[in-house]
């Protein structure tokens, strides 16, 4: 909630007049989506790659929005123009009935009618450990609202009970000096605590492969980070964001393969030091883009190509020769045996 500080020092409630539709939700929403059409994790609390937007059902009806998250999981979102009493979630659960029907193979040829080369998109996405025959086994709604009725916590609680995971986000739209301005929070959750990879048993893990994307593919940046022996993260550089939760999963072991957009795999190395992370202090001499990407991470580098246009193994031959599609998120694990073959070439190269 928004408020504002009078002149006597007082605090009152920001009203605003400001009063959004459903659907313009949705677009500003769906406007936040990167190149990747991956949803803003700072609004759903992590990365969610949309399949489409106003899915239509068996029934006909059309679900606001149909996404993936990292682990396969079916998301649906509902949408509300203000607030969320019960019966909302009875909305969302017929489309995620709906769509469950949908799994693996299935959902992919079903919604790729949506998406254009969906099967890679998702593959790029999820983790390697979430086989694409598990795509959609679990799914999971997510709610959007101005707020929510009590009897919705009651029910999000039911159905997490029960192995559904429950989200609910609430929004805040206002207007100050004819700017406009949504803000988002989390409410309610009871996800994090019944959701787990979809092939993964454990916390404790043996390391694995990653794609790594260094945020900015540009020459000078590339070459501080060899230096420097760094990997980087960008989102809000603020303490406890996903940049940060990235960098802090990685584990002594893990292999990284850098990736930079537009030119392919650029150099590989190995986390020794998980603990080595920090976050970088605006303005300090370590502050390389203006306080962008200050989340880094120690990294023991094996080969490194000189130039990111003449050295990198392109994305389309990584693609073509290694069945490696591009990073669609800034971490993603990728199967192990492909992964040797790219470092090879990357030796090679």
């Amino acid at each position: 909630m928004l408020y504002e500080i009078k002149e006597n020092e007082k605090m009152e409630r920001l009203k605003s007049k400001w009063n959004p539709k459903e659907l313009e939700i949705e677009n500003f929403i769906l406007s936040s989506v990167d190149e990747n059409n991956i949803l803003d994790a700072s609004i759903f609390g992590e990365p969610l790659l949309v399949i489409s937007n106003q899915v239509k059902t068996r029934l006909k009806k059309r679900a606001d929005i149909l996404a993936i998250d990292c682990y396969g999981n079916g998301v649906v979102i509902e949408l509300k123009r203000d607030w969320g009493y019960l019966g909302v979630e009875t909305q969302a659960l017929q489309y995620l009935a709906d769509f469950s029907a949908y799994k693996g193979n299935k959902f992919i040829q079903h919604f790729s009618k949506y998406e254009n080369d969906i099967k890679q998109k998702i593959e790029s996405f999820i983790d390697s450990n979430a086989p694409l025959e598990d795509i959609n086994k679990t799914s999971r709604v997510i709610l959007v609202a101005r707020g929510f009725d009590a009897t919705i916590y009651s029910m999000g609680e039911w159905l997490s009970n029960n192995g559904v995971a429950f989200r609910c986000i609430q929004y805040q739209p206002c207007e100050i000096d004819n700017k406009r301005f949504l803000s988002f929070s989390i409410s309610f959750d009871r996800s994090k605590d019944i959701l787990n990879p979809l092939a993964f048993g454990t916390i404790a893990r043996e390391p694995r492969y990653y794609w790594h994307n260094i945020a900015k593919a540009d020459q000078k940046w590339w070459e501080l980070l060899v230096s420097k022996k760094q990997i980087p993260a960008c989102f809000d550089s603020m303490p406890g964001d996903e940049g940060e939760r990235i960098l802090k999963g990685y584990i002594a072991g893990d292999t990284i393969i850098a990736y930079a957009s537009g030119h392919g795999a650029v150099g590989w190395g190995v986390i020794e030091k998980p603990g080595s992370y920090c976050l970088i202090e605006k303005g300090s001499s370590e502050d390389y883009l203006d306080g962008d990407c200050m989340h880094r991470l120690s990294i023991n580098w094996k080969a490194t190509a000189e130039k990111l246009k003449e050295n990198a193994i392109k994305a389309k031959e990584v693609r073509d020769d290694f069945g490696i599609y591009h990073p669609m998120r800034t971490s993603v694990s990728i199967d192990s045996a492909k992964a040797k073959e790219l470092i090879n070439a990357l030796n090679q190269q």
